[in-house]
C-alpha cells in the first residue's frame, strides 16, 4: 500500500514537470540554431505559391510547402490615397525589392509582405515548432505580436511586441521561432500594431519569408525550473520513505 502511494506521488511529480515544459516557448536567434533542436522540419513558406507577382492576394493563400491544407489568411482595410482616391490595403506576395524588404530563400524570389494582421493555420494537424524570417522590422515603430493558437482557435500563449534589433535599419533580418513539446500548435496569429493606426500612408510594412514547421526531438534537456521540481519531488519522496520505516 505504501509503495502505491510513493508511485502515485512520483507520477504526480512527473506530470507536474511535463506541464511546466508544455508551454510554448519563443526563440530569437539564428535559424540554424532553432532547426538544430528539431528532429524534422519543412520550410519554403510562400515560395511555392502560384500567385501573380505584386498582385493583391486572395483572402486565403494555400501554403502547400508547409503541409496539406495549411493556409495564410490576410486582412484588408479601406483608406483614402494621397489624392483622396478609394484604395484597399492588404497583404502582398512580392518578388522584387521594396523599401528594405526582400527574399531570403536561396534560389527563391517571393516573400509575404504586410502592414496588417494575418494568421496561419496548419490544416494537416498541430505542429511542435514554427519559425520564420522577419525582414525590415523596427525602423518605422510598428510592433509585431504573436498569438499561438490551439484547437478551436484557443490562445495557448501570447508574445507581445517582439524585440526589434538594437539598431534597426531598413532591411534588417531576424529569425523567430516558437516550439511546444506537447505538439498542440494549430495556428499562429500575427498582430501588427502601428504607431498611428489612423495614418495608413505612414504604416510600417514588414516582410516574412522562409516559413517553416517542424517536430522537436524526443530527448530535450529539461529546463532548470523543471529540474528543480523533480529534485523537490524526490526529496519529498525520500522523506516520506524514512517516515514510513520508523
Amino acid at each position: 500500500m505504501r509503495m502505491n502511494k510513493f508511485l502515485g506521488a512520483a507520477l504526480l511529480a512527473v506530470a507536474s514537470t511535463s506541464a511546466v515544459q508544455a508551454a510554448p516557448l519563443l526563440y530569437s536567434g539564428s535559424r540554424g540554431g532553432f532547426e538544430s533542436n528539431l528532429s524534422s522540419h519543412v520550410s519554403d513558406g510562400v515560395e511555392s505559391q502560384a500567385v501573380g507577382a505584386n498582385a493583391l492576394t486572395p483572402d486565403v493563400l494555400q501554403l502547400t510547402a508547409l503541409g496539406a491544407g495549411t493556409t495564410l489568411t490576410g486582412s484588408s482595410k479601406p483608406y483614402k490615397g494621397a489624392n483622396d482616391e478609394d484604395l484597399l490595403l492588404t497583404g502582398l506576395i512580392k518578388n522584387s525589392g521594396s523599401s528594405g524588404r526582400y527574399n531570403t530563400t536561396a534560389g527563391g524570389s517571393k516573400w509575404w509582405e504586410s502592414a496588417l494582421n494575418f494568421s496561419i493555420s496548419f490544416g494537416s494537424g498541430p505542429v511542435e515548432a514554427f519559425g520564420f524570417n522577419l525582414i525590415d522590422y523596427g525602423d518605422f515603430n510598428g510592433a509585431l505580436s504573436l498569438e499561438i493558437l490551439g484547437a478551436g482557435n484557443s490562445v495557448l500563449a501570447t508574445f507581445s511586441s517582439l524585440d526589434a534589433p538594437a539598431d534597426p535599419a531598413s532591411g534588417s533580418l531576424q529569425f523567430f521561432g516558437v516550439s511546444d513539446i506537447s505538439a498542440s500548435i494549430y495556428g499562429v496569429r500575427f498582430k501588427i500594431s502601428q504607431a498611428d493606426e489612423d495614418d495608413v500612408l505612414a504604416y510600417d510594412w514588414l516582410g516574412f519569408d522562409d516559413l517553416m514547421v517542424g517536430s522537436r526531438t524526443a530527448n530535450n534537456v529539461p529546463e532548470p525550473g523543471s529540474l528543480a521540481l523533480v529534485g523537490i519531488s524526490l526529496l519529498g519522496l525520500a522523506a516520506a520513505g524514512r517516515k514510513a520505516r520508523r
